[in-house]
């Protein structure tokens, strides 16, 4: 169900709240009232006349989750190859796979994005692709909240015909209302230093994030090095191009200094450990960039090198790959802050979104607490650590901008079974690599 705007809607006995607030409050037996898009109370409320009700006596109620790193009409290709390093991978089965593909394919595939992500949880996504209209179609229709970006490079004679692509987009999504416009160069390697510089000008400019891949592989680092003499991160700042705007997705390969430039640099990194580990490219230090005051934020990448955007697994993972140096260098906190707050502030949004606080919008998760995943729970903490190492993800409800977009565990603004068949067979026309 929709609900109309001007309507409010209370949450009535909350058991456990989430807030995710500067002090990580849990609240117990709560209320929380919804007005327009906004939360505009939370306590011991009174259900107001024509008042929709909410009844969440056994529930847990926690701030939608932000997915950093995403590519999402690449649904289409989930499967379409395994067992291969970066390069390969991309050269041999993606960009081909990707060139066969049309503005119907991006929809399909971006819609599929979005029943997947909004029923495990996901209430906004950083995205860089191209067909930025026809995503947006899935966005509106789903309810969902994002930041997207037509992702740039020139290494063939189209670099300047994406780059105006890129500026349209920003200009005609600057006041949406769920789409967030960025710009994205897709990496130092498939960029030029013009294209790079004239990018962030122009996000600068515009005040947008500068979403870019970085340090994904060894090869990258090495083979940058070779040729520049420095590495990514140090190439960036070397042309002022490193700041609080700059989400860096993996940096999964970083010096001391790069360490050191992020942080002084306030950059933000989006943390992809699945498909890092997939495709074999390595592991961020996430411990010691968050020792170093570097904000970190948690991505997917794409379906077709993680294979699948549940944030909520994403946690997990994110949580075991950082204790094989000692179980003590990453604790459940500091995951679940990954995928919330600091998702916010990693793209700009931190007054927005990120936590349940009154004013900020209604992006909000409904679980059941009596899911066999959530029990038990030994106090507060051991409901967080539940969320982080034991819950795989199936709201109840899932709320964007004060409307319910799940309900009973399934999207409502798409239809669901006309997207799986449609992205079935679209996904015919791509041929699975067996190398």
């Amino acid at each position: 169900m929709i609900y109309p705007k001007d309507v409010s809607m209370i949450l009535k006995n909350i058991d456990f709240l989430v807030t995710q607030n500067k002090d990580r409050e849990v609240l117990s037996d709560v209320d929380l009232r919804v007005v327009d898009d906004k939360i505009e109370n939370i306590g011991d409320l009174k259900t107001q006349e024509e008042e929709d009700v909410l009844d969440c006596a056994g529930k847990i109620v926690m701030p939608g989750l932000i997915n950093a790193h995403t590519h999402a009409s690449m649904s289409l290709l989930r499967g379409i190859s395994d067992n291969k390093e970066l390069e390969d991978w991309l050269q041999d089965d993606i960009f081909p796979a990707e060139e066969a593909m049309n503005e119907d394919d991006l929809k399909t595939g971006a819609e599929l994005a979005c029943v997947e992500m909004l029923e495990t949880g996901t209430t906004t996504f950083n995205d860089m692709y191209e067909g930025i209209d026809r995503i947006v179609e899935a966005v509106e229709s789903s309810g969902i909240r994002a930041v997207l970006s037509r992702g740039l490079f020139d290494w063939d004679d189209r670099g300047e015909e994406r780059f105006e692509e890129a500026k349209e987009a920003v200009e005609k999504y600057s006041d949406h209302g769920l789409v967030y416009p960025a710009i994205a160069p897709h990496a130092v390697y498939s960029c030029s230093e013009d294209l790079l510089i004239r990018a962030k000008n122009y996000s600068e400019g515009r005040g947008v994030p500068y979403h870019i891949h970085v340090s994904e592989t060894k090869k990258e680092n090495r083979d940058h090095r070779a040729e520049h003499g420095v590495s990514p991160v140090k190439y960036l700042d070397d042309n002022e191009l490193l700041d609080s705007d700059v989400v860096a997705a993996h940096a999964a390969w970083l010096s001391e200094e790069d360490l050191n430039l992020l942080a002084e640099k306030e950059a933000n990194v989006a943390h992809n450990p699945s498909a890092n580990l997939k495709l074999g490219s390595g592991i961020a230090d996430v411990p010691e960039m968050l020792q170093e005051g570097v904000n970190v934020a948690l991505g997917t990448d794409g379906p077709a090198s993680n294979n699948n955007f549940n944030l909520f697994e994403e946690m997990k993972v994110a949580g075991l790959v950082h204790k094989l140096e000692g179980p003590g260098r990453i604790d459940e906190q500091q995951v679940l802050d990954m995928v919330t707050i600091n998702g916010a502030e990693a793209l700009g949004m931190e007054h927005e979104i990120g936590s349940v606080e009154t004013g900020k919008k209604a992006d909000l998760l409904v679980l059941d607490l009596n899911d066999p995943e959530m029990r038990p729970y030994h106090g507060l903490k051991g409901l967080i650590s539940n969320l982080v190492f034991s819950y795989t993800g199936h709201p109840e409800k899932v709320l964007v901008n004060g409307e319910i977009v799940v309900e009973n565990g399934e999207v409502t603004g798409l239809n669901r079974d006309k997207v799986l068949s449609d992205s079935q067979e679209r996904s015919e026309r791509f041929e699975r690599s067996e190398k």
